[in-house]
This record gives C-alpha cells, sequence and structure tokens, in this order.
C-alpha cells in the first residue's frame, strides 16, 4: 500500500487566485435558462427566446387561444363558476335546485364538483366529483369539456347532469375576457320551492316566555299530592295529607315524601315501580312518567290521590310544553270528597259483592256480618257467613236462591232485601262493586 507524502497533499488545496474567483465551492454552477417575473415564467438569456417554443392548450384542436406558459408555471390556477341543477318533482318535496361550485384547473384541463353544505336538506353534501377530465357529449374534433365551453348563463353537461351556471369569480371573468370570450352578465341562483313555501306559511300563534324553546325532559319531575286518610287514629275523622312525589323518568319509579303539619320529610313511600290499576283480566303494568301530571288521580297501592301542581319550576315548564296549563293549585276540598271518577264500564261484572248484616236478626246470629254475592247473569243470589277478617267468606248461610223478583238498581248500599224470613241489610260494597254503581250514577252511562 502507497502512501502520499505531505507534499502531495498540498498541491490539492485550491490557490488564492482560484478562491477569489469562484469563492470556497470550485465547482462550476449551472446557468438557469428560466426566471419568474409576478408569477410569469420567462427565458433568462434573450437569444434562447426564439428557440423556446410557447405552449399551446392541451387540446390542439382549440382556437381559443394559447394557454401560454404561465399557466402551466401557476399550478394552482382555476376558473371557478357558482351553478345549480333542478331535479324536478310533483311537489315541493321532490322539486329542488340543489346549489354546485365548478372548479376548473387550468393545469391539467380537469373538473371539480362541489355541493356547499345546506341545513335541513334530507341528502348528502359535498364533494360530487374531483379533478377529472369530462367527456364532452360531441366528441368530435374534442374530446373532454374545455374551459372555453363554460360561460355564464350557459349550461354545461357533465357526466350526464346539467349544470346551470350563474356566476363566476373576479379572476374567472377577467380570464375569459383576455382570451377573447364574451362572458355575459350574472343570473340570480333560484329558490327553493320547499323554503319559499316554508317562508311563506302563515306563523302560529305566540307561544309563552318559558316555550319560546324546546325543553328537554329533565331527569326527575316533583309534583305535590294529597291523600284523603280515612283510615287513621284520630278517631274516623278524614285527614287531609300532602305530599311531595318524585317521579324518576330513566325507570318510571316514584318516592313520596310527606308535607303534612307535624308529619313534614318523613318517608311515606321509598322509590318503587307504582302499579297502575287495572282489570283482572289486563297484565299488570306500572305508571309511566307521562301517566302522571297535575289534576290527575293516581292509585298508591289503593290510595287514591290527587296531584294538584308542581313542586317546581323545571317541572312547570315542562309539563307546560307537553300538557298546556295545568295548575289545579286552587283545587276544593270537594273534589276530594268526592274522590276519583268513577271507571267506564261497558258490560256490568258478572258478580256483585255486598257485606251486610241481618235486620232483626235471632239471638245466636246477632252480630254476625254476612257476605251477600249476587250473580248478574243467572239471577241468583248467594250468602255467606263473613270470617273472622272483613271480606272473608266463612260458612254458606243460603245458596243459589232465585232473585229473579229483584232488579239490579235494588243491590245497593243502603237497601234491605228479605230472602224467605230473613232480612239483610246492604251496609257496604266491595272496591269494584263500588266502581260499577258510582259508574252508573253518571248521567252520561249508557
Amino acid at each position: 500500500m502507497s502512501y502520499r507524502s505531505y507534499e502531495d497533499s498540498t498541491q490539492d488545496v485550491p490557490t488564492e487566485d482560484i478562491l477569489e474567483h469562484f469563492g470556497s465551492d470550485p465547482a462550476p454552477r449551472r446557468r438557469h435558462q428560466l426566471k419568474y417575473k409576478n408569477g410569469e415564467c420567462f427565458v433568462a438569456e434573450e437569444d434562447l427566446v426564439q428557440n423556446y417554443p410557447k405552449q399551446r392548450s392541451f387540446h390542439h384542436s382549440c382556437n381559443a387561444g394559447p394557454l401560454l406558459h404561465e399557466a402551466e408555471a401557476a399550478n394552482s390556477a382555476a376558473l371557478s363558476f357558482d351553478a345549480y341543477t333542478e331535479e324536478d318533482g310533483l311537489d315541493e318535496e321532490v322539486h329542488r335546485i340543489r346549489i354546485f361550485k365548478i372548479n376548473y384547473h387550468l393545469n391539467d384541463d380537469t373538473i371539480t364538483v362541489n355541493e356547499p353544505f345546506v341545513d335541513n336538506t334530507g341528502y348528502l353534501h359535498g364533494r360530487i366529483f374531483r379533478r377529472q377530465k369530462v367527456p364532452a357529449t360531441n366528441r368530435i374534433g374534442k374530446p373532454y369539456v374545455h374551459w372555453s365551453d363554460l360561460n355564464v348563463g350557459s349550461d354545461v353537461n357533465l357526466f350526464q347532469t346539467i349544470y346551470r351556471i350563474t356566476s363566476c369569480d373576479g379572476f374567472t371573468r377577467s380570464f375569459l375576457e383576455e382570451h377573447g370570450m364574451k362572458v355575459n352578465e350574472d343570473e340570480e341562483l333560484p329558490e327553493d320551492p320547499w323554503l319559499v313555501r316554508r317562508r311563506g306559511a302563515p306563523r302560529t300563534a305566540p307561544k309563552l316566555p318559558d316555550q319560546r324553546e324546546f325543553i328537554n325532559r329533565p331527569p326527575m319531575l316533583v309534583y305535590r299530592c294529597c291523600w284523603l286518610d280515612h283510615m287513621n287514629d284520630f278517631h274516623g275523622c278524614r285527614m287531609k295529607r300532602i305530599f311531595k312525589m318524585y317521579v324518576y323518568c330513566t325507570d318510571h319509579t316514584v318516592a313520596l315524601i310527606e308535607e303534612t303539619k307535624e308529619f313534614e320529610g318523613q318517608l311515606f313511600l321509598k322509590r318503587i315501580g307504582l302499579p297502575f290499576p287495572v282489570q283482572p283480566d289486563v297484565p299488570r303494568r306500572d305508571y309511566r312518567w307521562w301517566d302522571i301530571r297535575p289534576g290527575v288521580w293516581i292509585d298508591v297501592f289503593c290510595r287514591p290521590m290527587f296531584v294538584f301542581e308542581c313542586a317546581n319550576d323545571e317541572t312547570k315548564s315542562f309539563i307546560r310544553q307537553q300538557f298546556g296549563e295545568t295548575d289545579f293549585g286552587n283545587y276544593s276540598s270537594q273534589i276530594l270528597e268526592n274522590g276519583p271518577p268513577p271507571t267506564q264500564y261497558y258490560n256490568s261484572p258478572a258478580i256483585l259483592k255486598f257485606r251486610c248484616t241481618m235486620v232483626d236478626a235471632p239471638s245466636i246470629l246477632y252480630g254476625l256480618h254476612f257476605i251477600l254475592y249476587y250473580d248478574v247473569n243467572r239471577r241468583l243470589v248467594n250468602i255467606a257467613e263473613e270470617g273472622r277478617k272483613t271480606w272473608t267468606e266463612g260458612r254458606v248461610f243460603l245458596k243459589d236462591v232465585d232473585a229473579s223478583t229483584f232488579s239490579e238498581n235494588q243491590f245497593a248500599p243502603g237497601r234491605i232485601l228479605q230472602f224467605f224470613k230473613w232480612r239483610f241489610n246492604l251496609v257496604q260494597s266491595c272496591l269494584e262493586t263500588d266502581k260499577y254503581l258510582r259508574w252508573k250514577q253518571t248521567p252520561n252511562h249508557k
């Protein structure tokens, strides 16, 4: 292996004359033949101008004028047009006016079509197609759509869709006029018939101040309800008890907190699903949050309670929005005395059940209570002694007694009926029979 000496290596170091002439890099620099001025490309040396050909249109058959090399240098230059299409239909739901933006890219003669986003239209928006050469309708001599085919106030067919061009921007107008085209005046975009109909529709009556905007359902609705309690320890008096009711909308559960004087804050009913009172042959279900509102009677485990007001502003605003004005804060005590409205009956019950006592009973039967059953269809009466608990049946006293001489209206609390030698005073009717008898007393029943 041979080694270079120090004297040989010094011969490669450039001299001061070379550094002064070429600088720190002795390599010859490549001369630029093109230069840019105001975004346009020119030949740097004048003697090469005649030998540098001008770039013409990509469509050799187009005689609208050369594109020159400035369009090739400005790769982002594009012509922008506003256009629309009209979809025919029988009504406003189908007959539509759709607005589009057409961009023609000068560097490669491609076209991009976009549809701006419009609220509440019901169909997709955005890009229709991007930077594609569109075949011309008549491809003889001109295979693709050229910028010379685009003008304000004219129709253009792009992939079998007719677009009506209504306007263009300032750059597009100046570009077309510089290349010998006469640009028409801008046209107004037509309005969609559906939007016109909506704008001309008569406005409804003004809403309440707290009803101008839609109020979402709160997670919990709070009401106040009352109950006329006749099963208390106050010597048979009927005591009005007031409760605050919490209705949870997520799972339709209900909780009750008492607000009666001297009982404030006590938990009356823990959070639980509240059974809805239905007929025996109807499947069981619970109350839903929309079943409870002011002015409605609800059954809280055989306790009829009247909902008379909303307990907070949030509940009041939401209920007013959903059901209108429902404030029964000034209810009368007669509503509680009358109780809930009678149930609608389309057919009379098969059995009417009463609790009765014997009139002038012998000593062996003195003080006994009886349960009387009246079969409406067979018109038969069965009487049994009452058991140890109220409304429980004990020993049979009379069985299948013919009651064809009695009418159905004679079976009511307070009436005295005689079967053979025994007379019975009807003291009380069961819950189902009582509902039916109360409904019969209403003037509108049939």
